[in-house]
């Protein structure tokens, strides 16, 4: 079993735990449900490029939370990575730790794809902070936005920010 592996199951742990400690109900994500009717199923290469798309988001996420810049510049999209380098994508990081992640969801419409991510983060103190203080860690559900280019799927430069700073 890899680091990277063990890391991304014991995250997703972290968060299960948060999420009961919250209070929070889980729903059985829609993709994950049996469809009501025959006519409600989706065609098996449906379930397939829904599967794919997970797994490239599940595999930026683990970049990301690992400090990987690289890796995550490897899924951006070909017209991201032809605006930055790897070296350029990495140093222009926010003021945002990201602990950890869990890919929930995923709709496709076409050639472009949302994928609900639940994420833990922290936020940095700044340099300038007087006082040194912990500040606790923080979960959101973002929409991860992909694009198919190619038959490939990568990750949208155009995404919404869900924490101040963060990129």
């Amino acid at each position: 079993m890899t680091a990277g592996l063990v890391r991304g199951r014991a995250a997703v742990a972290v968060i299960g735990m948060l999420a009961a400690a919250c209070g929070a109900a889980r729903e059985t994500p829609v993709s994950a449900q049996a469809p009501s009717t025959p006519a409600a199923a989706a065609p098996a290469s449906a379930a397939s490029e829904v599967e794919l798309v997970r797994e490239r988001a599940a595999a930026f996420w683990e970049a990301r939370v690992a400090g990987d810049s690289k890796g995550q510049w490897e899924l951006l999209e070909p017209r991201g990575r032809n605006r930055t380098t790897p070296r350029e994508y990495g140093a222009a990081r926010g003021a945002v730790k990201y602990i950890a992640y869990q890919v929930e969801d995923a709709t496709i419409e076409g050639s472009f794809a949302t994928v609900k991510v639940r994420l833990l983060v922290q936020a940095l103190p700044s340099v300038t902070m007087q006082q040194r203080r912990r500040i606790a860690p923080q979960g959101a559900l973002v929409s991860d936005r992909w694009i198919r280019v190619g038959g490939i799927w990568y990750r949208s430069t155009d995404q919404e920010r869900p924490f101040p700073d963060a990129q």
